[in-house]
Order: C-alpha cells, then sequence, then structure tokens
C-alpha cells in the first residue's frame, strides 16, 4: 500500500470527516478543509477524527484548515466531498492554486459533477493540467455525532468511478484503491451519473412525506417514510431513468438492483429492499422540507435526467412532476442554478457528440 500519497478532503460535513477519519486510520497522510471554523477547531485540537459502529477507531489527520491554498498545497488526491450545490463554489475557490497532475474526485458527484466543476475551473482560467473523475455515491452510511466524531452505519460494497475523459479511468482507479477496493472503473461519466439514485429515492419521499415531517414527530425516513405506494411511484420514476440510459447504451441496474449489489439485500419490491436494508434501519427523517433531498436532488440530479430525456425525445412525467411540485410546496425557484444543458456547457452537443466527448474529451 502507497501511504506516500497525501490525501486532501475538501468538506467537513458526514462523509468528508468520515473519509478523512477512515483514511488517517489506515495509516495515509490526510488534510481536511472546511469553510466552517467551529468544525476545523475541533478535528485539529483533538488531532483527528473519531469514528463509531461499523467502522471504529480514531484517525488522525496531519492538517485540518479553512485555507484553500494550504489545503491543496502539496495534495495528491483531492476528494470534493460537499453537497452537489456548493461544486461551483468549491470549483472556483480551487482554480487559483490546482498543480499539474492532481488527481480530483468528485466524492459524490451527483449528475454530471465533473462535467459542471470542468466548466467552472475554465470560466475561472485554470490551466492546471488536473484529472477530473467522479462517483456514483459515497461509500459511507454516516453522520456526524459532533465535530471530529462520526456515527458510521455501514460501507457500500462496491462505488463506480469514473473519469472524465474516460480515457484516464483506469489510472485513477487504480491509484485509489490503494485506499479503497471498493472503487471499480465504470465505463464513464454516464454510467456514475446515471448510477446516482438519490434523486430517485429521496425526492418523491420527501415530498410524499410532507405531513410527517411537519408534524415535528420522531420517524425514520426509509423505514416509515418508504411505504408500499411511495415505492411504486419511485419504482416508476426510476423506470424512466433506465429509459434514458438505455437510450445512451447504458446497461444500468434498478434501485433494487443496487440494494442487492451495494447491501446484499434481497426482495421483490423496491420498498421492501428500502425498509429491510440494515444500513437504512437507524436513519431519521429530517423536520423540515427545507432538506438537501429537495435543494440538492433536484437541481443537480432530477433536472439533468430530465433534461437528456428531453434531447432524446423521452417521457420524463414522474420526474417532471416532482421538479414542479417541489417548487410550488417549496415556494422557491430550483431552476436558475440546476445543471442543465447550458449550465453544464453541452448544450450546442447532439447526443452522438456528447458521448463522444466523455469517452475521448475531444469536442467536434
Amino acid at each position: 500500500m502507497n501511504k506516500d500519497l497525501k490525501w486532501t478532503i475538501l468538506g467537513g460535513g458526514n462523509g468528508g470527516q468520515t473519509t478523512a477519519g477512515h483514511l488517517g486510520s489506515m495509516g495515509f497522510d490526510v488534510t481536511i478543509y472546511d469553510i466552517f471554523e467551529e468544525t476545523i477547531e475541533a478535528i485539529a485540537e483533538q488531532g483527528g477524527i473519531y469514528l463509531e459502529d461499523a467502522l471504529t477507531g480514531f484517525g488522525k489527520v496531519s492538517c485540518a484548515t479553512t485555507n484553500i491554498e494550504e489545503a491543496l498545497r502539496e495534495a495528491d488526491i483531492i476528494l470534493v466531498t460537499v453537497p452537489a450545490t456548493a461544486h461551483q463554489m468549491v470549483a472556483k475557490s480551487c482554480a487559483p492554486y490546482l498543480k499539474d497532475g492532481q488527481i480530483i474526485i468528485l466524492n459524490p458527484a451527483a449528475t454530471f459533477g465533473s462535467l459542471a466543476f470542468e466548466k467552472t475551473l475554465k470560466d475561472e482560467g485554470c490551466t492546471a493540467n488536473v484529472t477530473l473523475a467522479e462517483t456514483n455515491t459515497l461509500l459511507y452510511g454516516c453522520r456526524i455525532i459532533e465535530p471530529g466524531r462520526t456515527q458510521v452505519f455501514g460501507l457500500k460494497n462496491r462505488i463506480l468511478l469514473a473519469a472524465l475523459p474516460a480515457t484516464e479511468t483506469t489510472r485513477v482507479v487504480t491509484t485509489l484503491q490503494v485506499a479503497f477496493p471498493q472503487f471499480i472503473a465504470a465505463d464513464s461519466i454516464l454510467i456514475t451519473s446515471f448510477d446516482n439514485t438519490n434523486p430517485i429515492l429521496h425526492t418523491a419521499t420527501t415530498l410524499f412525506n410532507t405531513g410527517t415531517i411537519e408534524s415535528n414527530r420522531e420517524w425514520h425516513f426509509y423505514v416509515d417514510g418508504f411505504t408500499p405506494s411511495i415505492g411504486r411511484f419511485v419504482e416508476s420514476m426510476d423506470e424512466e431513468r433506465l429509459a434514458i440510459g438505455r437510450a445512451l447504451g447504458l446497461d444500468l441496474l434498478s434501485c433494487r438492483q443496487q440494494f442487492e449489489v451495494e447491501y446484499n439485500v434481497f426482495e421483490n419490491t423496491l420498498a421492501d429492499s428500502v425498509r429491510r436494508n440494515p444500513v437504512y434501519r437507524d436513519i431519521k427523517g429530517q423536520k423540515t422540507l427545507d432538506t438537501r433531498y429537495l435543494s440538492e436532488d433536484i437541481p443537480m440530479g432530477l433536472v439533468p435526467f430530465v433534461a437528456l430525456g428531453k434531447l432524446l425525445e423521452l417521457p420524463t412525467a414522474r420526474m417532471e412532476a416532482i421538479i414542479d411540485l417541489a417548487q410550488l410546496v417549496l415556494d422557491r425557484d430550483l431552476m436558475t442554478n440546476a445543471r442543465t444543458l447550458k449550465n453544464l456547457g453541452i448544450d450546442d452537443m447532439t447526443a452522438k457528440e456528447f458521448l463522444l466527448y466523455v469517452q475521448t474529451g475531444q469536442r467536434t
């Protein structure tokens, strides 16, 4: 195992702290960056991050900082583990300080995070020769107990990773597997982006549980909230995602099949798979509709799915219904900064040109 690699985690939330703690517990040189001083001060004071439950122990952190230049200075691998709504802001912050040869992984990317990150770096005039990649999801089910201490409910069996362009994927995966053998190569960012099922699982479930959410009672999102009727709707919405994928030549797993691969949960319906997944059992439901399950998963997930569906002239009625309903219920615009084809910088491409670009990086 190559312990000489220097890792930087951008983001001190649930996933960022857990990833930093895990890497530190394996003996890697880890830096963690966040904009919140309280979080960074707590980690710096104790010298690392404590992990509980599925991962147990203490992970040493070499540097905890709110200075992005310091965080990037010696990094070989940069894991961007922030909400997808912050990817543009992080890319702008990174642009002046990136160096040739660094690997940047959107971890996870939501839908087409690497495209959004690449466009922002170009818009900011970044000329560093870096490699961009993205994962389909986060390795861990986890929550922060307090700054510097996280609870890990479980780890997935496999995480898909693809580089932009796909010709770089094997090199990136080989590099990351020194720490994370769960990372495996996907054919392209089409797979990692369309394998992102958070927009499918989270959005409708949240909206259809509005009464429970605003009742202020304790509940569990996946056990109490994922009822059979909601499960059937979500499975139908998932079929829209799968149909777009098939039109792009992708052999995607359904949400239910993903539970088989990632969690060893085998049930006949998605509702049963979700409710009987032991990793999800203790995840509590939110008490506000102002949640990433809508504000992130819709503009960064459902919107680009629908955009490609329209490009391919495929129906996306259920996805569109959820997008419209969420904006009406929240009384908020979710489209302005969403990952539309224009905001991703691919609005001038045909479907064929787009497929060529993600594979080779060449624009015609």
